[in-house]
């Protein structure tokens, strides 16, 4: 027997099947990651519009039936557009990341309001994002590690937990990927996989982990050599944590985007 529900949902994915339908997976508040059977959906005069394309924030009413792999979508209705998400290939690039990320690391119909939040709000603040919106995708991955438990550790030493009151400019600090985090120079012989941060990126990562203020990531400039740097130990990081995490579609695709453009500016 199918029950009729209602919650708020992200589109994550969407896949075209037979002549007008297609099967989207959605995170939803209230039950997690669905999958739902969208009939009609590719119909010329289609009722779901553009409701239907990744990113979206929808109103997503399905006949749930227990024991079913693919649900009945009934309707589905956009909350919010977040247009500019689609007219800026920064923002779309970052946005398309986290929501394929979301779709590796949840589970089917498990329910994390935590999850579904973080990635509501994050898409909802870089949509209104008017520079550097690039730095919200680490927020989104620091604290995307935080809600999956296994948030890193950047204020004390992670083996004798002396604290880190300040951060030297002049030197880098070694993290234990294994352990979470921080180890101090006492305990720097450990053994495991350690990554060196440079002082400059372990503050912006612990301002990051220390403020509820996710728009306070675009005042922080960061030049190409820092990014390379942050994005290898958050991906690192994020690899050795999530069983099975692999390299991301959407980051094979943008690259290619943005070398093609870059390729062009140059001729």
């Amino acid at each position: 027997m199918s029950t009729i529900v209602k919650t708020e949902a992200i589109v994550l994915r969407s896949v075209n099947i037979r002549e007008s339908s297609k099967v989207v997976t959605f995170y939803t508040r209230q039950f997690g990651k669905v999958a739902g059977m969208v009939k009609g959906a590719r119909q010329s005069k289609s009722k779901f519009g553009s409701s239907l394309e990744p990113m979206s924030y929808v109103l997503l009413v399905f006949y749930k039936k227990e024991g079913r792999d693919i649900q009945t979508v009934s309707h589905c209705d956009l909350m919010k557009p977040f247009r500019k998400l689609y007219e800026d290939l920064d923002k779309m690039a970052v946005g398309m990341t986290m929501i394929e990320l979301v779709n590796i690391v949840a589970h089917e119909q498990e329910q994390n309001i935590e999850l579904f939040t973080l990635l509501q709000r994050t898409l909802n603040t870089l949509n209104t994002a008017t520079h550097n919106p690039s730095n919200l995708l680490y927020y989104f991955e620091i604290r995307l590690a935080k809600v999956l438990g296994f948030e890193p550790i950047f204020g004390h030493c992670v083996s004798c937990r002396k604290e880190l009151k300040e951060v030297a400019e002049v030197r880098s600090y070694k993290i234990h990927v294994e352990k979470g985090g921080l180890i101090c120079a006492k305990c720097s012989a450990v053994y495991g996989h350690t990554a060196l941060l440079p002082a400059g990126i372990l503050k912006i990562f612990r301002q990051i982990l220390a403020s509820n203020e996710m728009e306070a990531v675009f005042d922080f400039e960061v030049d190409e050599k820092t990014r390379n740097i942050m994005e290898s130990f958050i991906w690192t990081y994020l690899r050795y944590h999530i069983s099975g995490l692999r390299a991301l579609k959407s980051d094979q695709v943008f690259s290619k985007m943005f070398a093609g453009l870059k390729n062009a500016e140059g001729n």
